[in-house]
């Protein structure tokens, strides 16, 4: 079993979670100071760039599933066009490569902002419209898809909703909190749907055997929550004063359209089909889960 991007944010979790349940891991990662954490969730490290064909061969070699979460974000010493090239062309060389080599199955993590804004519930197979950071998810989905051969090589496609845990987006929002610079779009009354990261993880681990190849499974929680109400439900949780809304245009002007249009989206998704698979999350509502978060990360 192979998870690239053992050392991300959800990686370490999904390496930790196939481990859990009794899974040979081994992690592909780019840094060689990420092979400590892959490590210590009890997987195998392996070092190599996803660009790197030599790398993915060696990577694949004897495994039958594969897991591909990884991916670029740009910042201080990223190439512009790496973030594109990890998702999209990452993801076709590792079909490819695995294809090859035997693997069975290849399970891509997308992003459940492929969808469109929805004004009641998703499902698995609702409209989409991907923009921005999400047609990077939707493009390596396509890529992905192409290598897809039935009863040689299967391919799943996961969705997760907002990933929350001490780290990724979730730290950013406790981190402005603290600041008292975070704003919720608009009057904050649109609804995304959360999950907790050891749930998303654990979502990857059942989607290993029981996933249908061709399919895409949403993964979120039971109940959505307004993005006014998962704010203030954070910052009482801190102790910080309750975040007001900014208006679209402002937003807009701040992070650009296609980032103020994924904020101020509703997403409230349903995981039924995910469900039927014999999973259920152990956090069912952030309410729950994300005040106990918060407390779990201590001062900051």
């Amino acid at each position: 079993m192979l998870v690239a991007g053992a050392g991300g944010f959800l990686g370490r979790a999904i390496s930790s979670s196939l481990v859990e349940g009794g899974y040979l891991a081994r992690g592909l990662v780019r840094d060689p100071a990420k092979s400590e954490s892959v490590r210590r969730v009890g997987a195998n490290p392996v070092v190599g760039d996803l660009l790197d064909a030599a790398a993915v061969r060696r990577a694949v070699a004897e495994c039958d599933c594969v897991i591909q979460v990884a991916a670029a974000y740009p910042g201080p010493g990223v190439p512009p066009d790496r973030p594109r090239s990890v998702r999209v062309d990452g993801t076709r060389l590792l079909a490819q490569e695995a294809r090859a080599a035997g693997v069975h199955r290849l399970i891509l993590g997308s992003g459940y902002w492929v969808y469109a804004d929805h004004p009641g519930v998703l499902h698995d197979d609702s409209p989409l419209d991907p923009r921005g950071e999400s047609r990077l998810n939707f493009d390596a989905e396509r890529a992905a898809l192409a290598f897809a051969h039935p009863g040689e090589f299967e391919v799943v496609i996961v969705r997760p909703g907002m990933v929350y845990g001490d780290g990724s987006w979730f730290r950013g929002m406790v981190d402005s909190l603290r600041a008292g610079t975070y704003r919720y779009p608009g009057q904050g009354d649109n609804y995304w749907s959360l999950v907790a990261l050891s749930d998303a993880a654990h979502a990857f681990r059942t989607l290993v055997d029981a996933g249908q190849s061709g399919e895409a499974y949403l993964v979120v929680d039971d109940h959505p929550i307004t993005t006014r109400e998962l704010s203030t439900l954070v910052a009482r949780e801190l102790g910080v004063a309750t975040p007001s809304g900014v208006p679209f245009g402002e937003l807009r002007s701040a992070v650009g359209d296609d980032v103020a249009h994924h904020l101020a989206a509703n997403r409230a998704g349903s995981n039924q089909r995910l469900r039927h698979l014999g999973w259920s999350p152990l956090t069912p509502d952030a309410r729950i889960g994300v005040p106990r978060l918060v407390r779990s990360m201590g001062p900051g």
